[in-house]
């Protein structure tokens, strides 16, 4: 106690400055200390939760820790912390469900009977890691990729939970006449309540619930629609209330009866109008070396033949 220095005591009470032996500073350091203690011991007990889009959780905490071996002593090591994620969701039923970290495939699963999946990361180091989820049908149609961002912490096990992939989407023709029913189908959980959106300019929704195989299908009529360019996309609600993203949005044409046009335009014979038929179109440019790519039949390939190729594109 020879060489403490005594400052006053807070609030001017003298009694009590003998027992001030820290300087403000010490003071100031002392706080932080107890707050990056608390910080530390809180960070042990605490699950952190952040919901993504509607269902999606993402939560981090620690293991608990092993039961030490029988008749180990007092100065056994304890075993190391353990790092690992955890992806778990609702995909299609007894399909495989690819994972990605970082844009590459981390590991394969295969979903139950029920859509369910679940899959653990044990390699993998702490930091900021971008995950995604995906699967195919069992047509093949391939889901959107399901991604999202998180911060992996050291010895801890982070939860990913509540995923529910997008239902995959097809349509039956991508041409349809004004009042023609278009069949829009896909798969998703089975009994999940699915709404198809037909963007028009009232966007038009309509439910349907899919089968127990999760297949799921809406034959649409088209009467409400005007002639021209369309889109449609669905998203699936599932019996225990997750809610899915939005599927890819499919493009089709609603318009009068011109019988061979759309055939006519589709050069490659695909049932599609895309880039192969416009290669096709740009090779036979100007004088056709094959008469079939002459659209409008005036002895030429040009701009006409193309505007005409453009309006009954399909992608």
């Amino acid at each position: 106690m020879k060489n403490s220095k005594i400052y006053p005591a807070p609030f001017g009470n003298k009694k009590l400055s003998k027992f001030c032996l820290f300087s403000e500073r010490c003071g100031i350091y002392l706080l932080l200390i107890l707050i990056i203690l608390g910080g530390l011991i809180l960070s042990f007990f605490y699950v952190e939760a952040i919901t993504i889009e509607k269902q999606v959780t993402i939560s981090a905490e620690v293991p608990s820790p092993p039961s030490p071996p029988t008749g180990a002593g007092g100065g056994a090591a304890p075993p190391p912390a353990v790092t690992k994620v955890v992806l778990q969701g609702k995909a299609y039923p007894l399909i495989s469900v690819t994972v990605l970290q970082d844009g590459k495939v981390a590991t394969v699963t295969n979903a139950d009977s029920q859509a369910n999946f679940k899959v653990e990361i044990t390699k993998i180091t702490p930091g900021v890691w971008t995950f995604g989820v995906w699967a195919e049908d069992k047509k093949g149609v391939k889901s959107i990729i399901f991604s999202f961002t998180t911060n992996i912490i050291s010895g801890m096990i982070t939860t990913i939970s509540g995923i529910f992939l997008p239902p995959t989407i097809e349509l039956d023709k991508t041409f349809v006449q004004k009042g023609e029913i278009l069949n829009i189908l896909g798969q998703t959980a089975p009994q999940s309540e699915v709404s198809i959106i037909v963007n028009s300019p009232e966007e038009i929704i309509k439910k349907t619930k899919a089968e127990a195989d999760g297949t799921w299908f809406y034959g649409f009529d088209t009467t409400p629609l005007e002639e021209g360019s369309h889109g449609t996309r669905a998203n699936a609600t599932s019996l225990e209330g997750l809610s899915s993203t939005f599927s890819q949005t499919l493009t089709f044409k609603v318009g009068k009866e011109m019988p061979g046009v759309i055939i006519k335009t589709d050069i490659n014979g695909d049932k599609k109008v895309n880039l192969v038929d416009f290669s096709i179109l740009l090779y036979n440019w100007g004088i056709p070396k094959n008469p079939a790519v002459d659209l409008n039949n005036d002895g030429k390939v040009n701009l006409r033949d193309f505007s005409i190729m453009l309006y009954w594109w399909t992608g």
